[in-house]
């Protein structure tokens, strides 16, 4: 990937976790290392569960390290969204849920006195024409939450927007070191299959037997159930550290792809250009550094990086039941760049179920509801998703490895076959199967963060080929011969045509 956050470059020291090795048995198993996965595992060991943890790599490193970290409800558009598909009252406990969620950690870090920069501040949604920041208002008065409506002297200029007071920010990688750990933990122990009948999860070295599992690994990897791969897409967006920037509030653009901005110890974070995985330009980092010069003049960047999530098509998570079918298994997914609150009310959910205790979020995060106004969404997703997939086979590049410049990648045609290609500034070349291990759709190469990403469903890959996040249970398979014979014949090329000079 293309960096580590502010929040990983802080907080360098976490302690490692043994890797899973053999077979053992658990009241409960929790797959999965974020906030999520986290909370989780804590609230089912605090409710009397031996519970076990397994991360594929270590603890945190993937969405949860490249979070911005705001435990809010003042999540962009999602209330009118709700308001419109699902009425005033899912809204309205929409919200609850947030302040729920909000609660929950908020109570945690003064529980066990965590020192992780946890302050309240006021929060602002922005809109340039002032339409969108009016609708948010009006949906948000609807439901009864107090916000204002104010014009606003935002980093990128005076706009219309809304104003909300006492959210939070935080250091999330402080607050969940912190946390006291009553359940086993192995990282570097990635999950390659689940059979749902025997409540077992197979690792590469052991495997898993638990009464219950949870399977919250952003995307989930259960394909036989659910059918996630159709009800969800992948996003990913981008953030950089301002060194020295100052901000007395949050900042964000209603738009889908605005930016996001807030302050942290040393700077400011500014973040967005949201897109679907495996769907960007290139030019994220620099239209960022651009941004945060206008706001904030020159200024050294401390830390780059991106971070993906998953979204669903009403922008409520999917947290409850795998599917009707599974009720010893349990998913979370589909935070929707809002994990923070999200992850606490799932947490608290799936004990809930798991206890037997009613939840009055039940409903409301249900994987098996349907809401009117999604269909159009779902219809969109599942035709790029084909696309992906059809496009991608019928898909035969003409161009070779000469055309990919240093310290990138591109799919071509080496040795007649068609490979994901990166090469290193020195030359050297790394060839993979060009095709995702998950479905088979065609990789795209990130030159953002530097990875293989799949458009289709999100499985990232680093330069060669090893997984970094699912859906994908595996790494891409390897072609090293391929690549020395192509270094090798181009060698020959330059030798022989120094011998004719």
């Amino acid at each position: 990937m293309r960096g580590y956050s502010v929040w990983q470059k802080n907080n360098p020291c976490g302690k490692r976790y043994p890797r899973l090795t053999g077979d053992i048995s658990a009241n409960a198993l929790v797959i999965g290392g974020g906030i999520a996965g986290y909370l989780t595992a804590y609230m089912l060991a605090r409710s009397g569960r031996k519970v076990a943890l397994v991360e594929g790599y270590r603890l945190f490193s993937g969405t949860t390290g490249g979070t911005t970290a705001k435990i809010t409800y003042h999540q962009g558009g999602i209330y009118p969204r709700l308001v419109k598909s699902s009425g005033i009252s899912a809204a309205r406990r929409y919200y609850e849920a947030q302040r729920a969620g909000m609660d929950e950690l908020i109570s945690l870090a003064t529980e066990h006195n965590i020192d992780c920069s946890l302050s309240p501040i006021d929060g602002y949604i922005f809109s340039a024409d002032g339409d969108e920041a009016q609708r948010i208002y009006a949906a948000m008065s609807d439901i009864g939450v107090r916000t204002e409506l104010v014009r606003a002297d935002t980093p990128v200029g005076s706009a219309l927007a809304v104003r909300a007071e006492d959210q939070f920010i935080f250091d999330p990688l402080r607050f969940l070191r912190a946390l006291p750990v009553g359940f086993e933990i192995y990282e570097n122990t990635r999950v390659s299959r689940v059979d749902v009948e025997k409540k077992t999860a197979y690792t590469e070295e052991g495997s898993v037997h638990a009464d219950m599992i949870v399977v919250a690994t952003r995307f989930p990897i259960i394909d036989s159930h659910g059918s996630y791969i159709f009800r969800i897409r992948p996003s990913e967006s981008y953030t950089i550290a301002v060194e020295g920037a100052t901000l007395d509030a949050t900042y964000l653009d209603a738009r889908e792809d605005g930016l996001s901005l807030r302050p942290y110890d040393g700077g400011v974070t500014v973040g967005g250009l949201d897109r679907r995985t495996g769907t960007g330009d290139g030019h994220a980092f620099f239209a960022l550094r651009a941004a945060a010069a206008r706001m904030f003049g020159e200024r050294r960047i401390a830390a780059e990086w991106s971070a993906q999530d998953c979204v669903t098509f009403d922008g409520v998570p999917y947290v409850g039941y795998y599917s009707p079918e599974l009720r010893d298994v349990y998913v979370i997914t589909g935070f929707g760049k809002w994990g923070m609150a999200n992850s606490a009310v799932a947490a608290r959910l799936v004990t809930d179920l798991a206890d037997g205790r009613d939840n009055p979020f039940e409903r409301l995060y249900s994987p098996a509801r349907r809401r009117k106004g999604t269909f159009g969404a779902f219809l969109r997703n599942a035709a790029r998703s084909a696309a992906y997939l059809i496009g991608g086979r019928l898909h035969f590049p003409l161009r070779g490895a000469r055309s990919i410049e240093p310290g990138g990648g591109k799919v071509v045609r080496l040795h007649g076959k068609k490979r994901a290609v990166y090469k290193e500034p020195d030359g050297r070349l790394y060839a993979i199967d060009a095709m995702c291990p998950h479905l088979r759709a065609e990789l795209r190469w990130n030159a953002d963060s530097k990875t293989w990403d799949c458009p289709c469903h999100g499985s990232r890959f680093d330069r060669y080929g090893n997984l970094l996040s699912a859906p994908s249970v595996h790494s891409c398979k390897t072609h090293a011969r391929l690549a020395a014979e192509e270094e090798r014949n181009k060698k020959k090329k330059t030798d022989t045509s120094e011998a004719d000079v």
